[in-house]
């Protein structure tokens, strides 16, 4: 199922918020965000907000409603606040791509300056494991605030996007504020193990060339529809929704 751009402007409004209201008040230590991210979440009630636990292992922030997404209460994410509790409520098909989404995130950043991790966000997609036992799809979104008396603040934003969205891998986008927010990257493990088929790689070489269909067509002496239908099954493959997508996880 192709991404659902819903969400990702819902997002947007959210962190938006965020860095608006944080600057407005003039918040410059992470004490203060804190309460200010309480005061958030009567705005955005179905976005839960925790301080990074890789990125802040000794300080902690939970919203209260993490309850209503994670069936955990606020005081069991406080107590159990190391990675390895958390991963083991990630689903077990799910797991070692999700590992490869945090190396790759980790990889990007490292050679990003720490003072422009701000323009960046990033979001994991997979499926996490209720008390009940029952697994949802977790939308899991990392973002940055630079605040000038304690640095950067890495928070989460989380939300059940179950009802919105079909779940078909884990993943993770990576997107760049600039004039608007924009995707410019999306990595998906499991592709690594979907390569392209002979007709495939001809295909998208055309396509980088910047030819178009019927120009395609000509050139591999197939229809148009071929093209058409070729391409199609391309974005359902790597899930993704348009060429530059498409060009971007297959390069």
């Amino acid at each position: 199922m192709a991404n659902d751009p819903r969400i990702t402007r819902t997002a947007d409004r959210v962190t938006n918020f965020i860095e608006e209201y944080v600057t407005l008040v003039g918040a410059d230590k992470r004490e203060e965000v804190f309460a200010l991210f309480d005061t958030i979440l009567q705005v955005f009630p179905h976005w839960g907000i925790m301080t990074c636990p890789v990125m802040h292992p000794t300080i902690r922030y939970v919203s209260e409603n993490c309850e209503y997404i994670f069936g955990r209460d606020k005081e069991y994410f406080t107590l159990n606040s190391n990675m390895k509790t958390y991963y083991s409520f990630i689903h077990a098909d799910n797991l070692e791509d999700v590992f490869k989404c945090f190396d790759y995130v980790h990889n990007f950043l490292q050679d990003i300056d720490p003072l422009e991790h701000q323009k960046y966000r990033c979001v994991f997609h997979y499926r996490f494991r209720k008390s009940d036992g029952q697994y949802f799809y977790l939308h899991d979104e990392k973002v940055v605030i630079h605040l000038k008396e304690s640095g950067n603040l890495y928070y989460c934003l989380f939300r059940d996007i179950t009802s919105e969205r079909t779940f078909n891998g884990a993943k993770v986008e990576i997107f760049k504020n600039e004039n608007g927010s924009v995707k410019i990257v999306e990595y998906k493990p499991a592709s690594e193990n979907a390569p392209l088929t002979k007709r495939e790689s001809e295909l998208v070489a055309l396509i980088k060339q910047g030819l178009t269909t019927k120009e395609i067509a000509w050139y591999l002496k197939i229809s148009h529809n071929t093209v058409r239908n070729i391409k199609s099954k391309l974005f359902e493959k790597y899930n993704v929704n348009n060429t530059v997508e498409l060009l971007n996880i297959t390069a």
